[in-house]
């Protein structure tokens, strides 16, 4: 079997500092050795050996947070409902698009937020049989919801009499999220999401949970029993205690999270996705938006008077300053994090994945190190792939990147597409400019 070297590389293996003149081989889609590059096996005559010249050599990165469908916006439909902007062939195209800008980004792996009419499931599927290039998709089902919450979009639609209601997933009582969960499992899903709270980044996040604890419980037992993760929409103290009890495994936003949720958090082993770059788009227009000249764009899914809006946004701007000021010492506890945001809107388009590490690193003063182990290991962990991937070591699976910067000192050189010299998944070039 051909083998490739790359030499004289800056291994930054996702949880250490960089260390340099080290040489790692490939063989078919596994790493099959990491050491200093004097004591490297030596290369035979079929072998490809590549000199990085100090290069660094790193796991390839997972986007935590991945909305395949999101995109359409501006393609003439007015949707009723998020997830119905364009017939489903359309939006199936557009996830086949979403999906190969992520991976040539670097983003060697997803891990899906809800969408509707099967659209993970088909993307992984495509991708297995090569015919979508993309990266390995950890497949989402449609965002679960009681009727009335806020991400109902029958609130607004329910005379319609829509047969579909995009992505999402109306449901009430424990046997329902069970039977739901069952059968979207069944079709090839490997996390299911749910909606526990109503707020985040454009909407204030009120102190309730919208499920019951035997809601809550049939999804993660349902889940859990068929070897699969649960995630939760949760920004209120309420919703993240509520969702962490249950054994939901992935905490998306976690917005008014303090010292209790914390601690509630490592005891069950969870995983949180803060996804702040959202709220940091949002209140940038927000904020700077001339409301006595015209009404706001974004609204609640309600008509609001310009008293109201501007409530909200003050709403807004609060749940983010808090969030920002508890975040570090988030991180400092031992919480398991992980990046990814809802890419795919107008504020933040698919490809711009790197700006939510950028925001962590140089707003927040996260160190570097710590925002790359959220995008390769924790997501991994996250998962149950730790051992396969988010890391390089002996036995693993190659996903890398080769990377002409240094993403400790400047994290942003992993946005420029030149920087990347080289994206490897599963052992194979997808881009190689060496």
């Amino acid at each position: 079997m051909t083998r490739t070297f790359f030499r004289n590389a800056s291994l930054l293996d996702g949880e250490n500092l960089p260390r340099r003149e080290t040489t790692v081989v490939v063989a078919g889609n596994r790493i099959t050795s990491v050491s200093e590059d004097t004591a490297a096996p030596a290369p035979g005559p079929d072998d490809r050996v590549i000199d990085l010249a100090g290069k660094v050599l790193m796991p390839g990165l997972w986007q935590g947070h991945f909305h395949s469908g999101f995109g359409a916006f501006g393609g003439g439909t007015s949707a009723p409902v998020l997830g119905l902007e364009e017939p489903t062939a359309y939006l199936g195209m557009l996830a086949a698009r979403n999906a190969t800008t992520a991976l040539h980004c670097g983003f060697t792996s997803i891990i899906g937020s809800s969408n509707g009419q099967g659209l993970d499931v088909c993307l992984k599927e495509a991708v297995l049989a090569g015919v979508v290039e993309g990266p390995r998709v950890t497949a989402c089902t449609h965002e679960f919801v009681v009727s009335g919450d806020a991400a109902d979009g029958t609130n607004r639609s329910w005379f319609m009499g829509l047969g579909s209601h995009g992505l999402v997933r109306r449901l009430d009582g424990p046997e329902a999220f069970r039977q739901a969960t069952r059968e979207e499992l069944g079709r090839g899903a490997d996390v299911v999401k749910i909606s526990a709270s109503p707020g985040h980044g454009s909407h204030v996040a009120r102190d309730v949970c919208y499920m019951t604890d035997a809601e809550l419980r049939a999804v993660t037992d349902t889940a859990h029993e068929r070897g699969k993760r649960v995630r939760a929409h949760t920004a209120s103290k309420t919703s993240i205690l509520a969702c962490v009890r249950a054994e939901v495994d992935l905490i998306d936003h976690a917005d008014r999270i303090d010292r209790e949720c914390i601690d509630a958090i490592l005891e069950a082993d969870a995983t949180v996705l803060p996804s702040m770059l959202w709220y940091d788009r949002f209140l940038g227009l927000a904020e700077n938006w001339d409301h006595d000249a015209q009404p706001f764009p974004i609204g609640d899914g309600f008509p609001e008077t310009r008293e109201q809006t501007l409530a909200r946004i003050r709403g807004v701007r609060e749940d983010y300053d808090y969030t920002r000021s508890v975040l570090a010492e988030v991180a400092e506890s031992g919480v398991r994090l992980v990046v990814g945001d809802d890419f795919g809107t107008p504020l933040m388009p698919h490809g711009d994945y790197v700006s939510e590490m950028e925001l962590y690193v140089k707003q927040l003063g996260i160190p570097a190190l710590d925002v790359i182990r959220w995008a390769t290991k924790n997501a991994a962990d996250a998962i149950g792939m730790g051992d396969q991937l988010g890391t390089i070591a002996r036995g693993l699976l190659a996903d890398l990147l080769v990377v002409d910067g240094d993403p400790i000192r400047d994290i942003a050189c992993l946005r420029d597409p030149a920087r990347l010299r080289a994206i490897v998944k599963d052992g194979v070039f997808v881009k190689d400019a060496l």
